[in-house]
């Protein structure tokens, strides 16, 4: 049985350009999969980019949240979306919200987020699917990010199909019919613990709305609380709550 290649789609410019690349593989005839990692706390438009690549590009995106069993030490699931279920049937907020009440808030120093919400369930998924050692993970990580670009096992990157920067990938998307219509500080998670303080401060201030939602997410009663030495609500870098960003 031949590799399967799977790309793990975070719904940028970058990573999406990858897709691109990766299609052309897959109607060569490859065994080439697209998963996207929904964690909830995505740009509203970031899911409409999601869609509209779905749309113009017709791939076969599998959509996956983690299903966090409320035990702890007990293993997490998850739950499988088809493309049309984002922002209709698929709940926003939902797995960071789970994942709060199990584990607490995460911070610099304890950015557990992306293990629990990202590469557990997608490890577990491809395994389920592909079986464990016959897949190859494909990260959009362009050859201008060379602190990134790390060998492992299992592991390859946008670096090797092509030698775009950042620069590239932004004209690349303006000849398309389509593109990521929000700045960069409101990418990825809109208020993510590894965001520079500047960038939180300006995703605060486009976006009041998402941030008072996000700020009753992670310091509402049913974050679990009293495990470690800081607040539930300090997470960011200089020990700095999201009040304290703004």
């Amino acid at each position: 049985m031949s590799t399967h290649h799977v790309v793990s789609f975070s719904g940028g410019r970058t990573s999406a350009y990858l897709v691109h690349l990766m299609e052309q593989r897959r109607k060569a005839g490859e065994n080439v999969h697209y998963i996207l990692m929904d964690t909830g706390c995505e740009h509203p438009l970031t899911y409409r980019f999601i869609r509209e690549v779905v749309k113009f590009w017709d791939i076969p995106l599998t959509v996956l949240q983690v299903d966090i069993n409320p035990e702890l030490r007990q293993p997490n699931g998850y739950t499988e979306w088809e493309p049309k279920d984002i922002q209709t049937r698929m709940p926003v907020l939902k797995p960071f919200m789970d994942m709060v009440k199990k584990y607490g808030t995460p911070y610099i120093g304890g950015a557990f987020c992306t293990d629990r919400l990202k590469l557990t369930p997608f490890t577990k998924y491809c395994d389920d699917h592909f079986g464990q050692g016959n897949y190859i993970t494909w990260l959009g990580i362009r050859a201008d990010e060379p602190r990134r670009l790390k060998p492992k096992p299992g592991v390859r990157y946008l670096a090797e199909l092509s030698d775009f920067d950042k620069s590239d990938v932004i004209r690349w998307w303006r000849k398309q019919p389509f593109d990521l219509q929000i700045p960069e500080h409101l990418g990825n998670c809109v208020f993510c613990i590894k965001k520079s303080t500047q960038k939180l401060g300006l995703a605060c201030k486009d976006e009041p709305g998402l941030m008072r939602v996000f700020n009753e997410l992670v310091t509402g009663k049913h974050v679990r609380d009293g495990h470690r030495r800081t607040g539930k609500d300090v997470m960011y870098r200089g020990h700095l709550t999201l009040d304290e960003t703004a």
